[in-house]
């Protein structure tokens, strides 16, 4: 079985009714798929470019769209030169089995050098780039700013010309899976607090979080602690499984679409969205919902985007919806990941 087939089969087969346990995991990754994985990030790390290298010279990343085409990104820095990036398999993955082949992250590895010519066909993306030495390219890494996008302009298909979404009713859960779910979006939940904690530590009124995908609910009742009294928690989610883990943890939780927000119009001071995202909802649908989202949201109020997988809306979208961008990246450490934090002007 190929790693893109064992990857379907994983998400769908979470799918099925399995009784108790409510998600069966399916089977692990191919351990020659991990260790190539594992090789090449160790070739990056050293800077060795040979197995991108094109036969007639040059060198470029290559994914199939139905591959990890995910991977790929692409930043712009201030001297107005583009850089590729490659992601690499997350050690969470590989030290803690983690499910699933990458996460948020970024590092300085992951950089690899100027872009030269982005080209898409049928079934693939490739994107020809000049190497760096590894003094510039963690010189490119240290220079990403807040404002900085990290664009990946490829999404996941599960077969050719469909991308690869979630199931219809969404997905299931069982403890083992919510634990999964937390683990892999750690950084993220303390990230948050950190950033959000000024704002909202010491408010003397009530104030309205609103998670349209609230999966198991983790994440927002993560936020609340910054100010349990004051912080009033709203969930949704597709998955009725979902909403039935999520009631455990959340003030209020609804079973529904989020193209149809249970919350009325401008009455939300932060929205988490972590659904607009790759392999959750196409790139469409994630261009149609956001409208929907935005009409949830106060005057003045917070849409932050963010997530396990590649957000799917680059600036201009949430601009088009109205909304005032003041940041795209995180940066934690020795690593860098997605993190859009928009206002509704008015």
């Amino acid at each position: 079985m190929d790693t893109e087939q064992q990857d379907t089969e994983q998400q769908d087969t979470g799918q099925q009714d399995t009784g108790q346990q409510g998600w069966d995991r399916g089977a692990p990754l191919d351990p020659e798929f991990v260790d190539t994985e594992v090789k090449a990030k160790a070739e990056l790390v050293r800077g060795d470019f040979g197995r991108w290298e094109l036969p007639g010279g040059g060198h470029a990343l290559r994914e199939e769209l139905t591959g990890q085409p995910e991977r790929l990104f692409l930043f712009r820095l201030p001297d107005e030169r583009w850089y590729a990036g490659y992601k690499t398999i997350s050690d969470l993955v590989v030290d803690h089995d983690l499910p699933g082949v990458f996460c948020s992250r970024v590092f300085w590895f992951n950089v690899v050098g100027l872009v030269e010519s982005v080209r898409t066909s049928d079934s693939d993306a490739r994107v020809v780039f000049r190497p760096l030495p590894e003094a510039d390219r963690r010189a490119a890494f240290d220079a990403i700013t807040p404002l900085t996008e990290l664009v990946h302009p490829f999404a996941k298909q599960r077969e050719h010309g469909r991308e690869k979404t979630s199931p219809a009713d969404g997905w299931r859960v069982s403890a083992e899976r919510a634990e999964f779910l937390g683990l892999g979006e750690r950084h993220i939940r303390d990230y948050t607090r950190a950033l959000f904690g000024p704002r909202f530590t010491d408010l003397d009124h009530d104030v309205l979080a609103y998670d349209p995908a609230c999966s198991t609910g983790q994440f927002l009742s993560d936020f609340a602690t910054l100010n349990p009294a004051r912080i009033r928690t709203v969930g949704q989610d597709l998955s009725g499984h979902m909403v039935d883990f999520a009631r455990a943890h959340l003030e209020r939780v609804h079973h529904g679409d989020a193209e149809r927000p249970a919350v009325a119009p401008g009455s939300v001071d932060i929205l988490f969205s972590r659904f607009l995202n790759s392999e959750v909802v196409t790139t469409a649908a994630a261009r149609r919902i956001l409208p929907r989202l935005v009409e949830s949201v106060r005057p003045g109020g917070t849409l932050v985007l963010l997530g396990h997988s590649p957000v799917l809306l680059d600036v201009p979208d949430l601009t088009a919806a109205g909304l005032v961008v003041r940041q795209t990246t995180a940066r934690v450490e020795d690593h860098l990941f997605q993190y859009y934090v928009c206002e509704l002007g008015g």
